[in-house]
């Protein structure tokens, strides 16, 4: 079956934001109603009609586009004679609640915040990030609330709109007017007190991330002009003149050798390459751009020199390379176009270990934008929607092309501009040491995120080392309920402890009812990167995730996940939606939980789908790496279509492979897995990367339907980690596996290690009661439906023992009856199998073939043991139980594809 492909940039567009004003919150009417207040403020009678207005809800403060710092901030409206109202900045109204707290203590407090965009850069008090304490506290008896008014929905930003446009609510942008240059090309000059940004949001009926230009190519995968039109290397064929901005992935022509260059470097045997360069492909468009300020001095010891006279900063040309399950965000430092050599300004990640898989490698995939000469192309080619920061004088000029229809002095540009205060810390809000806080009913968008000078090479798939827009450092009883997050450049929302070893954790705390979309990395993260010494009384805990949407997450990070969680304890996630992102759905301690981490993380009822999309590899649904650690559960997920990297990169060493369904990694032990429904996967189902470490407890597998692996449907890699013992690995009871794939396509039923390290094969993997069906029913007299390695290796070497490389020719394969009570021949001895002895490969599920979940619904047990109205609440309620957010699609911000048939 070969694999068909489509574009994500093909999907249409919910309209959810006019004038401004963005769907935060509520449905389509209430929109209608922001336009009618719109409208009221470009006539002058908005603020009769709200004098006039009947008395609306009380609050302590309230906060209003039309208000003033300098007033009480009690009223909700200006006076009639403009001497007292609302406040006009939430620090403004922050301060007063700060005083409130001191005289009266007793008594809980709300902050109501208007209709409006509250651009953070530009307040009148304390302009920047909103920055919380202890001092900002309310207690259990006198809990603090921000809230949105009601039926109105405000949005506080990290960036700042170019214009001062007719169609914003409160008129406060730079008040900036575009120039048509040309064509369909605009200009405007910043201000020089601007700070670098990378991202750009254009607003006309609603907010769109915009894309700098990329280098296109015919040579790589992606898309590319030609004579006017946008071509696909996939088919060959024309598609929408918008899709080129989502650009090429171009592929690494060869790895670059360190020699005597004193490259920062990795070395793996006789294996060895340089992390700061590497081979292009002569047949791409690389050359020495207009505002790339670097040289090749010929020296490949000192490779580059910035160019006198040269007016852009160095390292104005960006790449991002694709590792297996992580990126690097570089910056081009110079090109060797003799010997095709592009130079970094720093190095990428490398790890010796994985060579193959960190760091620069031969077709692998990188992209690059923010050419000045691929800008300039794409506006002799017709492309709209782009642009170009020129930095090349002391005030910057941002240029623009323009879509058909669009204007920006009508539309409007949004900046980012918030740093965020910290590494890891929060751009636009955070939070140190808050407790028994709300905030509800508001939207957050905008943070400023850049890699600094030498590239962000730190990225851990994990999200711990990235910064998030909203974060919270040990707060205690702080709820978020009804937020929006959206536009950032790196996560969203952040909950964790100030250390992991000493200090107040973050405890109590709760995210609610919210959409996360248009997310640079993941949406939600838990925690900060785990180490051994953390202790349990101080990494976060008892934080509770539940009916929030995540929705076109790692939109720049492409390794983000939906909600992705480093050190903690007791966290459970629960009924969420998360869709579309380029990597895995949920991810609990990528790189493991050392200390006093890990246990008590539960999934459930969670509804994942559309992931990777083939751009990530080693990813998939629920990934957990906990070993070692207890009351860990993944119970009633729903989770499907799961495409990595294969689909592009099929055969090509260190990517292209690992879409799992749910996904143990290393030495995750003990392990509850039941009641869950997989299917459409491009890899296994169900994984084990590792079998349980010595001493740890098998991982159980129970009640769950698991359906059209492409490569599996249960693997358990490395089986031994610390050679053989006498324990069992696993239980697989009353499961339902549903396939169509044969060996023919490399596809086996059980994968990874077939070595039970002397055991009867039931001791070693316990199946019980399971159920198999092949599509074409002919499994049941398949002679190649389970097997056993005949010559495993010795007990002392066996945690050498994976899936060979070639299976067919080195595993014994045999009949479902051989594997029931068989005694295949293991170093000429035969081997008791004993497994599923009340299983089935005769019974036929019935379930529909529509792609839809309810394909997988039942009226009756079709095997012994099974708990099919479990499965069916499953499909009936997996996911939001009350999504009254509706997010809209996010438009792609790379080349995407996915398998259509699994």
């Amino acid at each position: 079956m070969l694999p068909f492909c489509f574009l994500a940039s093909n999907r249409k567009l919910w309209p959810i934001a006019i004038a401004g004003i963005a769907l935060a919150l509520g449905t389509f009417p209430a929109v209608h109603a922001v336009a009618q207040t719109v409208s009221a403020v470009n006539s002058g009678d908005t603020l009769k009609a709200r004098q006039n207005r009947a008395p609306g809800p009380t609050a302590d403060f309230f906060v209003s586009a039309f208000g003033n710092d300098a007033w009480s901030g009690t009223l909700p409206d200006p006076n009639t004679s403009q001497t007292d109202g609302p406040f006009a900045s939430i620090a403004r109204a922050q301060n007063a609640v700060r005083v409130l707290i001191q005289t009266h203590p007793n008594r809980p407090i709300v902050v109501m915040v208007r209709q409006g965009v509250y651009y953070l850069p530009v307040s009148p008090t304390n302009p920047g990030t909103l920055n919380f304490t202890a001092g900002d506290s309310g207690t259990a008896q006198m809990p603090i609330l921000w809230e949105n008014y009601p039926s109105e929905f405000p949005i506080v930003s990290g960036g700042e709109a170019i214009t001062r446009g007719l169609l914003d609510v409160n008129r406060n942008g730079l008040g900036l007017t575009w120039t048509n240059s040309s064509g369909n090309l605009w200009q405007v000059q910043l201000p020089e007190n601007t700070q670098p940004f990378e991202y750009l949001f254009y607003k006309s009926k609603h907010r769109e991330r915009r894309l700098r230009s990329r280098v296109l190519s015919q040579t790589g995968t992606g898309y590319y002009m030609n004579s006017g039109a946008c071509y696909s290397t996939a088919t060959g064929q024309t598609v929408a003149i918008g899709t080129c901005n989502l650009g090429t992935f171009l592929r690494i022509a060869g790895e670059v050798p360190p020699g005597n260059t004193g490259c920062p470097s990795i070395r793996n045997g006789q294996h060895a390459k340089c992390l700061d360069r590497f081979q292009y492909d002569p047949n791409d468009p690389i050359t020495k751009w207009v505002n790339l300020n670097g040289v090749y001095t010929g020296d490949p010891a000192n490779p580059c020199r910035t160019e006198s006279g040269n007016p852009y900063p160095p390292g104005d040309v960006e790449l991002t390379l694709f590792d297996a399950w992580s990126v690097d965000l570089m910056r081009i430092n110079c090109v060797d176009t003799n010997n095709h050599i592009i130079y970094l300004t720093g190095a990428t990640k490398g790890n010796a270990g994985l060579i193959d898989f960190l760091g620069p490698a031969a077709q692998h995939r990188y992209i690059i934008e923010n050419a000045k000469d691929a800008f300039k192309a794409a506006q002799q080619a017709g492309q709209g929607g782009l642009w170009f920061l020129d930095r090349s004088t002391a005030s910057w000029t941002l240029n623009y092309l323009a879509n058909p229809g669009e204007n920006p002095n009508v539309d409007n540009v949004i900046i980012p501009q918030l740093q965020p205060v910290s590494d890891t810390g929060g751009s636009i809000f955070s939070a140190i040491e808050l407790s028994y806080v709300t905030f509800q009913g508001i939207a957050f968008e905008m943070d400023n995120y850049l890699p600094p000078p030498s590239g962000f090479n730190n990225d851990e798939n994990g999200e711990s080392t990235i910064p998030a827009a909203l974060d919270c450092e040990s707060c205690q009883h702080v709820t978020f309920d009804g937020v929006s997050v959206r536009h950032t450049a790196a996560n969203g929302l952040q909950i964790a402890s100030l250390a992991g070893h000493a200090g107040p954790p973050a405890a109590d705390d709760v995210i609610q009812n919210s959409a996360f979309y248009d997310v640079g990395s993941s949406g939600i993260h838990i925690g900060h990167h785990p180490h051994g010494y953390d202790r349990s009384t101080s990494v976060v805990h008892s934080v509770t995730v539940q009916n929030n949407i995540v929705q076109g997450y790692a939109r720049v990070f492409a390794d983000g996940e939906g909600i992705s969680q480093g050190n903690g304890n007791n966290i459970l996630y629960q009924h969420n939606d998360i869709d579309d992102g380029y990597h895995a759905g949920i991810s609990i301690c990528e790189t493991g939980c050392p200390g006093e981490n890990g246990n008590g993380i539960v999934t459930q009822f969670n509804h994942l789908w559309n992931m990777m999309q083939g751009v990530t590899s080693d990813g998939g649904g629920l990934y957990y790496n906990v070993s070692g650690v207890k009351g860990n559960k993944i119970l009633n997920n729903l989770v499907h279509d799961v495409t990595d990297a294969s689909v592009i990169d099929q055969g090509i060493p260190g990517t292209g492979y690992g879409g799992h369904g749910i996904y143990l990694d290393m030495q995750t032990a003990a392990m509850s897995v039941e009641n869950n429904v997989v299917y459409r996967v491009a890899s296994q189902t169900a994984l084990m990367a590792e079998g349980p470490g010595n001493g740890q407890l098998p991982n159980t597998f129970k009640n769950n339907i698991f359906a059209y692996g492409r490569k599996g449907m249960f693997g358990e890699g490395t089986a031994w980690p610390q050679n053989c013992n006498n324990s069992t690995r696993v239980n697989l009871i009353s499961n339902i596996m549903y396939f169509d794939q044969t060996d023919a396509t490399a596809f086996y039923v059980i994968q990874g290690c077939a070595d039970s390290c002397g055991m009867s094969y039931n001791q070693y993997q316990n199946f019980q009661r399971n159920l198999y069906w092949r599509t074409d029913g002919q499994f049941a007299t398949y002679q190649k439906a389970f097997h056993v390695s005949p010559d495993p290796p010795p007990p002392d070497q066996s945690r050498s023992c994976s899936e060979p490389k070639k299976p067919s020719a080195d595993w014994t394969f045999f009949d479902f009856p051989t594997w029931q009570s068989g005694h295949p021949l293991v170093h000429g001895k035969p081997l008791a199998m004993n497994e599923d002895p009340e299983g089935s490969v005769s019974v036929d599920p019935g379930f529909g073939h529509t792609g839809l979940p309810t394909d997988f619904l039942l009226s009756h047990s079709p095997v012994s043991g099974f708990d099919y109205l479990q499965t069916n609440q499953t499909i009936k309620h997996a996911g939001r139980t009350n999504p009254v957010m509706k997010p809209p699609i996010v438009p792609a911000t790379l080349p995407t594809y996915t398998y259509t048939t699994f």
